[in-house]
Order: C-alpha cells, then sequence, then structure tokens
C-alpha cells in the first residue's frame, strides 16, 4: 500500500528546480505530497499540492515562518493526508518546517542543494533571519540532513552539522531522456548568467581561442543579469556565437544530444554561493558530451579528469581554453570520454536508481530507523 509523505518546498515548482520533483520519479511505495506558501507554476498532472496560506492562523504566514505558529486548520488539514514525514528541500525550508514537524510529530528530512550550504548569509549569525535563528536546532532535531553531494556535507560540517545526521545522496537525470545523438562540432553552455555559474570565465577563454574555433559552433543557453555585458564582449571578441536565451526544460535534450563538448565554469561566488552537483553536467554525460568543468564542488565527484571530461582551476580562462583546445584538437578522445562519461552516470546518477535510493532513505526515517 503506498503512503503520503509531505514534501515541503517554500515556493513549490519553480521552473528552475524541476529536480525536486523529479526526485521522486520512481517511488512507488511512498507517494509525495508537496505543501509550501505558493505555486511557481501549475502542479504536474496527478501531483498533489497545497497551498498553506489559506491554512494560517491570525497572524498568517508571518506568524508561520517568523515564529513557528502552527494553526489547529493547517495541522488539521494535513493530517487528512495522514503523512509519514516531511521532506523540504533546501536549508530555509527545512527551517520553515521544523515547528511543522514538531506540532504534527513528524520525522523531517531535509535536502541542501548548494547556495543554501554556502551563502555567507546562510553562514553567519544572525537573529533576523529565520534560517539562521533555527539553523543549529534544525541540525539536531532532524532526523536525517541529505546534501547533494561531498563538498556540501563537508561545508555543513564545518558550520557545525553532525556528520553522522548526514547522509550524501545525488541528484539524478533521466536516462530516458537524455541520450547521446549525432554529435556535431558544438560547444555548449546552459546555465543562468550570474557570477556563480563563471560563464565570464567560459567567455574569456573562448575568445583566447578566438581563430582556432573555426569549424566549431558555440551555443551558449540561458540568460541573466550578466548576459548583455557578455554578450557584448563575445561579440567585440569575434566568436561566432548562437545565444538563444532560455530554453524549456523539455527542448534540452536535443542540444545536449547534438554537442560534442560542454562546459561548467562555475566557481564561488563573492556571496559564497556555490553548486551542490550542477544537474547539467549528469544530463550531459548521459547525453555522451565531454565536460570542460571547473574543480569546483561537487563537479569532480562527477566528472573525473582526463577520463570522462576536463578540470581547470575555477576562474582560470587560460586553463580552459586549453583544455577546450585538447577537446576540439582531438574529436576521437573526446567522444571516448563522452561514452565514458555516459557509462559512468548510468551508473551513478542515473534518476530510477537515485530515486529508488531515495525512497529508501525516507523509508528508514519513517520507519524510526534513523532518529
Amino acid at each position: 500500500m503506498t503512503r503520503q509523505f509531505l514534501v515541503f518546498a517554500d515556493k513549490m515548482f519553480a521552473p528552475s528546480e524541476g529536480f525536486i520533483q523529479n526526485a521522486y520519479k520512481s517511488f512507488d511505495q511512498l507517494q509525495p505530497v508537496f505543501i509550501g506558501s505558493e505555486l511557481r507554476s501549475a502542479a504536474p498532472t496527478s501531483v498533489k499540492a497545497i497551498e498553506l496560506g489559506p491554512l494560517h492562523g491570525a497572524l498568517g504566514e508571518t506568524g508561520f515562518k517568523q515564529f513557528g505558529l502552527v494553526s489547529k486548520k493547517l495541522k488539521a488539514r494535513l493530517a487528512q493526508e495522514k503523512p509519514l514525514l516531511i521532506h523540504a528541500h533546501f536549508g530555509k525550508s527545512g527551517a520553515y518546517a521544523l515547528p511543522l514537524a514538531r506540532a504534527m510529530g513528524l520525522p523531517l528530512v531535509v535536502t541542501y542543494h548548494g547556495g543554501d550550504a554556502t551563502k555567507i548569509a546562510n553562514t553567519k549569525n544572525s537573529v533576523l533571519r529565520v534560517y539562521n535563528r533555527r539553523r543549529e536546532r534544525l541540525w539536531r532535531e532532524a532526523a536525517l540532513i541529505l546534501p547533494v553531494s561531498g563538498f556540501i556535507k563537508d561545508e555543513l560540517a564545518k558550520a557545525g552539522c553532525q556528520p553522522e545526521k548526514m547522509t550524501v545522496h545525488y541528484n539524478g537525470a533521466d536516462a530516458s531522456q537524455f541520450k547521446p545523438g549525432e554529435k556535431g562540432k558544438l560547444i555548449l553552455f546552459a546555465g543562468r548568467w550570474v557570477e556563480k555559474k563563471g560563464v565570464d570565465t567560459l567567455v574569456l577563454a573562448l575568445a583566447r581561442l578566438g581563430p582556432k574555433l573555426a569549424g566549431w559552433r558555440v551555443r551558449m543557453v540561458g540568460d541573466g543579469p550578466l548576459k548583455a555585458e557578455l554578450a557584448g564582449r563575445l561579440q567585440a571578441s569575434g566568436v561566432e556565437a548562437d545565444l538563444p536565451g532560455w530554453i524549456p526544460a523539455s527542448d534540452m535534450p536535443r542540444h545536449f544530444a547534438e554537442a560534442m563538448i560542454h562546459c561548467v565554469p562555475s566557481r564561488r561566488a563573492a556571496t559564497g554561493d556555490a553548486e551542490g552537483l550542477p544537474t547539467v553536467c549528469i544530463e550531459a554525460m548521459l547525453s555522451g558530451c565531454a565536460i570542460a568543468a571547473t574543480r569546483h564542488a561537487g563537479i569532480p565527484e562527477c566528472v573525473k579528469d582526463g577520463e570522462t571530461g576536463l578540470l581547470v582551476p575555477e576562474g582560470d580562462d587560460t586553463a580552459l581554453a586549453d583544455r577546450l583546445e585538447r577537446l576540439t584538437g582531438n574529436i576521437t578522445a573526446t567522444l571516448a570520454m563522452g561514452a565514458a562519461g555516459r557509462e559512468l552516470a548510468m551508473r551513478d546518477f542515473n534518476l530510477d536508481t537515485q530515486s529508488r535510493r531515495l525512497q529508501d532513505l525516507l523509508l528508514s526515517v519513517a520507519a524510526g530507523e534513523r532518529r
């Protein structure tokens, strides 16, 4: 019999956070019921979602978030679902869910994805921010903490989270959606044009290569505050690049399938923001792309230097240009790296496998094995 559990994602179904609902793809013993403050997009077909706003007491959302007030109406409505536990995504949602878990007598599991463990705003002491106030209590009272990479586990441990409370659980990507296609001489980047993604490093590297890119196409997918400036730099350098802007997630598999090289030049931002383990690495590897990336966050846990791609230090555009020149100059070796990457991703980052592992972890919490 399938039992239900609550998934706390404060902004439900945000377009950039499809990995949250994807995590439950292969569940067959547990069924998620999403709860949060607002719907960023419509809930997927057959997925149950409950907006908490109308269920709060006199002080509304402020009372719930800031003071941990759980109204009788909220508690009664969620109790109708007969949940076994609460699984919160991101540290802030974990902090919001903590009083709810207490009020309902439910074990709480929290997944940390990246900046929620690394941003200075989240790691400093502050009585003004809910997460910072409840951080130590959250780590103490949660039944299980799931960092998405060993890097995030280390960051949390340095901040004071007990290592014995944590189990690294990698996100996965859907191998039925991401497959190699007919590879062309295409260098791809897909992501937000923000500091953390290291797009400026990639632009400088491409500019260094210049005429050496002859015969190759460059496609840089995505948008963000740095795009106008960096697109201008690209044009000034003489590098021709296709800049299609945001592309629906459903269209991305064909871009990865066509690309021979995928670039992930991420770095830690001035705010402390860092990746957990970028899902685009896994999607590209499943698609048979060789990866040109930085030794940042969890990337080396996925991309094996010299085997499935080539790694460089964060922010080193000279080294990135060198590695891209190597990859474009030896297509046989590059295709072999792409094939090795797919094999590794199928083994360790396949969504079906990771989803079943997550279900097992949640079932162990529900059974009291991790309290």
